[in-house]
């Protein structure tokens, strides 16, 4: 066993130490409750170790499932420092009503900024030397309801949306010789974004966690301004298709198309931004900020080995991201100066077939990323 923990820490890079899974059933519902221990590296945080707690409740005709609590507390050896506690319910005062409630907290000492723009300039020599780095502290609050207005195809539902948020930025640099203060973004001295948004989702896919076939299209807009409290007057714009395809050898095709766009004044962390571990993997963190962005990711994965009755399962995957931020400094052309990545990766999940966790590396033209998390990137 301990060869085999081993080797999953190494192709993995983010495993849990432990594991404490309990389930309390009975006629009508089954409950999970389970408290992972977590270790691992990424590039940009170095080595991190936290503790993730689950409470996920099952009941009959419940769809994913009925309810599903998250408790994700983490440090880093790079001093960043983050607890988020997300929750999900399909249910709102008892209608038919699911909502989405997230509560996160970070302290980031090594955000990055590198400008604003498709070229802004990278070197991983000012990398190291700090020239992109700021102080980043914020806090969010956010809630969503969704309400199925009408079924679109055999178990696929189109639901209508709304969403409320608020957050904190506090923001300060970290010397006379960066980025961030050569260039001074709007949202310089940080403050508050609070958004009002509507949207409409349209959802076929077989499982929300591992998807084999199906589709996910939304579509929605946000808005901030002096009536909700903002220091910041803006909208921003977004739709995200994603469809899965199980082919031969169980192998599961995922792609998904994700488009960006925002106008009015808007602060630098609410830019469209890629070049991270959900998009454009493999570039430094948060490469790319425009006021639009265009991406497109495919993934072949599938689960390739499982022990112990499918109690525990590890798969892999390889990937490829396109994508392009768009500013003033840029052609507007949408298929000029695209950037490109590639990488692979392994998967795991433990005791709770929900439950998964992802070790990735990235590759681009300008360097290399190893990224941990939970869950696939889409």
């Amino acid at each position: 066993m301990k060869v085999l923990i081993s080797i999953l820490f190494l192709t993995l890079l983010y495993i849990p130490d432990a594991a404490i899974s309990q389930v309390i059933t009975d006629n009508d519902s089954d409950t999970n409750y389970s408290i992972v221990p977590l270790a691992g590296y990424t590039t940009d945080s170095g080595f991190v170790g936290g503790i993730l707690i689950q409470r996920i409740e099952y009941r009959n005709n419940s769809g994913p499932f009925y309810s599903n609590t998250t408790l994700d507390v983490n440090g880093s050896t790079r001093g960043k420092w983050q607890a988020s506690l997300d929750h999900e319910r399909l249910s709102l005062f008892d209608a038919e009503i699911r909502n989405h409630s997230i509560l996160d907290f970070e302290l980031d000492p090594r955000s990055t900024f590198y400008g604003v723009g498709n070229e802004s300039a990278y070197s991983s020599e000012e990398f190291e030397e700090g020239i992109y780095f700021l102080k980043r502290n914020f806090g969010l609050l956010s809630f969503s309801a969704r309400k199925s207005l009408f079924e679109i195809v055999e178990n696929g539902n189109l639901d209508g949306l709304v969403r409320l948020s608020g957050s904190y930025n506090s923001i300060s640099d970290r010397g006379r010789d960066t980025q961030f203060v050569d260039e001074q973004p709007t949202g310089f001295d940080g403050g508050w974004v609070n958004k009002v948004g509507v949207g409409l989702l349209a959802d076929s896919r077989d499982s929300e966690f591992a998807p084999t076939n199906g589709g996910r299209f939304e579509i929605g807009v946000n808005t901030s301004g002096n009536l909700t409290g903002s220091n910041y007057s803006f909208s921003d714009y977004f739709l995200d298709f994603r469809t899965y395809t199980t082919t031969f050898w169980d192998v599961v095709i995922a792609q998904r198309l994700q488009l960006q766009h925002s106008v009015g004044d808007v602060p630098f962390w609410e830019l469209a931004i890629i070049g991270n571990q959900k998009g454009l993997r493999g570039y430094a963190l948060d490469r790319f900020r425009g006021d639009s962005s265009v991406l497109y990711m495919l993934e072949a994965r599938s689960w390739l080995f499982s022990y112990f009755e499918d109690e525990i399962k590890i798969g892999g995957h390889i990937f490829t991201d396109t994508g392009r931020v768009f500013s003033e400094f840029d052609s507007s052309a949408l298929f000029d100066d695209l950037k490109h990545t590639w990488g692979f990766g392994a998967t795991m999940s433990v005791l709770i077939p929900d439950l998964i966790l992802r070790g990735e590396l990235g590759f681009s033209e300008e360097d290399y990323r190893i990224y941990a998390g939970l869950g696939y990137a889409f």
